[in-house]
Formats: structure tokens, sequence, C-alpha cells
């Protein structure tokens, strides 16, 4: 009988037996306080170096992406003038068919002419 009304005994007789002291919880509050400040300063810390990083990525992508469409359209002239020299050279004589062609448009331009005066 001695065990059961010891167990059936409440452990604490006050609410205020099971409360820490003020002194100790204001140090393990302020202790956790601290912790999360200098977790999310290392994080802000970290996000802006992220930031930073992809920014330097960004703008070096950027400058060798010029630099290859410049180099590119350097290419593309040098192709371009290479095709221009060794292609075969038009003849700036007039073909034989031309004064055929062209003999009586001019007899009627001169007869016009003439009427004209």
């Amino acid at each position: 009988m001695d065990a059961a009304a010891a167990r059936a005994k409440r452990i604490l007789e006050d609410v205020g037996e099971a409360k820490s002291p003020d002194r100790i919880l204001l140090r393990s509050l302020l202790k956790s306080r601290n912790q999360l400040r200098a977790k999310y300063r290392a994080l802000r810390a970290d996000c802006k170096r992220w930031r930073n990083q992809a920014a330097a990525v960004e703008r070096s992508r950027n400058t060798w992406r010029q630099r290859a469409l410049a180099h590119e359209a350097g290419l593309q002239e040098v192709h371009f003038a290479e095709a221009e020299r060794h292609r075969p050279q038009e003849r700036s004589e007039p073909k034989e068919s031309e004064p055929n062609e062209l003999q009586p448009r001019l007899a009627t331009l001169e007869g016009a002419e003439k009427k004209g005066r």
C-alpha cells in the first residue's frame, strides 16, 4: 500500500515549482536569439555572394557572346571578300545582241528629235 500511495501522490505540489528562474530563462533566450541572428547574417552574406556571382557570370556571358558575334561577322566578311575575289569577273564589253536591239530605239528617238525641231 505504501508503493501505491507514493505513486498516487503528485510530484509537484505547486505549479511555481516547475518554472525555471527568470535569470536562467533570460540567459538561454539571449543565447538562442544571438545564434539565430548569427545564422541569419551568414545566410544573408551567402545570398549576397551568390547574387554577385550570378551577375558576374551574366556579364561574362554577354561579353563572350558579343566577342563571338563580332568574330563571326568578321569571318563572314572575310569569306565574302574571298568569294568575290575568286568569282570570275564579268566582261564589261557589250554583247553582240545589244547593238541590234538598240538600233531601232535609237532610230525612233533620232526621228522624234528631227520632227520636234
